[in-house]
This record gives C-alpha cells, structure tokens and sequence, in this order.
C-alpha cells in the first residue's frame, strides 16, 4: 500500500522538507501577488486526501517561504466540507479529508487581512482512482522487461510512474494518456554499480494527474495538480 513515507520519496508527500539555503518572510510583508502557491491534492485511496499548500516570494522555484502572519490563514474545503490546514513546515501547510473519490472538488483557500486581496478560486476536482495490479513476487531480472498494469484504464488524464531504489538510479517514465499498461523495457533500470551489480528492493509509484485553476490575485506561477497515486514494491535483480 502506499504511504506518505513512499510518496515523500518521490517527492509528491511531504514535499516541505527544506534543502539547501532557504529564507522566509512574512506574509504581512507581501502583497498576494507576491505569493506563488504550489497547490496539490494527493488521494492515497478511495477515501484518504492529503492537501498541501507550498508558499514561496519569487516564484516557484524560488528558495524564500512564505510564513503566514497574524491576519492570514489558509483552508480547504473538499466536497464543502471546511478543512483545517496546519504549519507542516516552513511555509508548507497541510491538512487531510477522508475522502478520495473521482470527481471531488477541492477548493484552497487563502484569506488575507484587510489590507490586501484574498485568493478564493483556487479549485479543482480529482480524477477517478486505480488500482495498481500485483507487482512480482520474484526478483525481476534488470535485463527483462517488466510490465506494470493498473485498472480502470481510459480517465484521459496524465499517468507517471517513478521508480526508486538502493541499486538504481532513479527514474521517472511519462506514460502519456492512460493506457491500463507500462512496459519498462530491459535495461532501462541501471545499477548505480556496474563492477558490482546487488539486488534490492524498488519501490514503484504510479500518479494519476489533472490541473486545477489557480487565483488570478496569487502571482502567476501558482498552480494546482490534483492527483491520485498508488505504489508497490518489487525486487530488482541484476
């Protein structure tokens, strides 16, 4: 089953986890179009979301965090049901709804003091959940193919799958569309040792992704992925 320490992993749970130099500054100091939201809802199961809010000045991919001050506060509400989001770590806020449906809309709310604009229209809906059929039991042969299915099949919407695991390098393969199958072909999962190729256990996750609509009162590299992701784990051999 997949956890929040596998989506961590994968960087699609837990995504707070600061590296590097990184600042903060106080929302109190910004106006809203100042802010870029990384908005994302991840269902785990047909009945678990977790929502996470990245707040960062400068862009997307800038190293400065917001940090909500006195007068600013941030929620969701999912299906329009209120949910509380918490400081999960420096200008990341997350919160979580037991529910995971296809076709649930969540909505991220960002409420500002008097002084500055609010960004309500934050919204989007889930796509529709999978399973992820059985992986290998047996270890899997690096030099063989190995084929991933999941089911139903058909949403339209965007599928990745990423795999991780002591003895390879890490990969992420964009499987376009929705399909029901992936075939990783032989020799497309490398050993980070080639004098000395070991056996480990990979763990494989599988996302489901739709965008959402982000408010035009945050700055304009805010967005918004509602997903639902699924994982398991198998044995790669060399």
């Amino acid at each position: 089953m997949i956890t929040k320490t596998t989506m961590a992993m994968f960087g699609v749970a837990a995504a707070g986890l600061l590296a590097g130099c990184t600042e903060t500054i106080d929302s109190q100091q910004l106006r809203t179009g100042g802010i870029s939201a990384t908005l994302e809802a991840i269902a785990e199961s047909a009945s678990s979301t977790t929502l996470r809010a990245t707040l960062k000045a400068g862009g997307d991919e800038s190293n400065t965090y917001v940090i909500l001050g006195a007068g600013d506060r941030i929620s969701a509400t999912v299906d329009g049901e209120a949910v509380e989001m918490s400081a999960e770590s420096a200008g990341v806020y997350e919160g979580d709804a037991d529910v995971g449906a296809g076709g649930t809309e969540i909505k991220v709310l960002l409420d500002r003091d008097d002084d500055d604009d609010d960004a309500l229209n934050n919204a989007g809906t889930l796509p529709d959940p999978f399973d992820l059929a059985a992986l290998p039991t047996d270890p899997v042969p690096r030099g063989e193919d190995l084929t991933v299915a999941w089911s139903p099949s058909g949403s339209g919407d965007d599928m990745v799958l990423d795999v991780k695991g002591d003895c390879i390098f890490s990969k992420t393969f964009d499987v376009g569309g929705d399909p029901g199958t992936y075939t990783i072909d032989a020799g497309e999962l490398e050993a980070t040792s080639s004098r000395e190729p070991e056996s480990c256990d990979v763990d494989l996750v599988i996302r489901r992704s739709r965008k959402g609509t982000t408010d035009k009162n945050l700055d304009p590299e805010s967005s918004f992925e509602l997903s639902q992701v699924r994982g398991g784990r198998f044995t790669s051999a060399p």
